[in-house]
């Protein structure tokens, strides 16, 4: 990190124009640890370290998401459950289909039959 701190290395990585959810995360980091940082949004350090240094090469979107669910408190409404974070639902969506459970299984069809927050194949926002 070469003795910057997350926001600094935003700041020079994004030229300054750090998107808000990226200084959330780097914030995070700072304060709490890389390691801490990328448990509470399911990825690697390596992850979170590349986003902010504006190097990472996966699917930032989602990323993204996950920051505004866990980190900034954006919701989106489930079909099945409700209000829920937008980060929880990311996690749903990567669930395995589970017949022993009867949400579960509801959550599965939900997210791969046109949900309009679903990354998955038949949601709307499918890659």
């Amino acid at each position: 990190m070469n003795g910057l701190s997350m926001q600094q290395k935003a700041s020079k990585a994004w030229d300054g124009g750090v998107p808000d959810w990226v200084a959330e995360l780097a914030e995070m980091a700072e304060r709490q640890g890389l390691n801490a940082c990328a448990s509470r949004l399911g990825y690697s350090p390596a992850v979170i370290s590349q986003t902010i240094g504006n190097k990472y090469q996966g699917d930032l979107s989602k990323v993204e998401d996950k920051v505004r669910g866990a980190l900034m408190g954006a919701t989106v409404h489930c079909p099945v459950l409700g209000e829920i974070g937008r980060d929880v639902c990311l996690g749903w969506q990567a669930k395995p289909k589970a017949v022993t459970n009867s949400t579960r299984s509801k959550l599965y069809r939900a997210c791969r039959n046109r949900c309009p927050h679903s990354r998955l194949k038949g949601g709307s926002h499918a890659q």
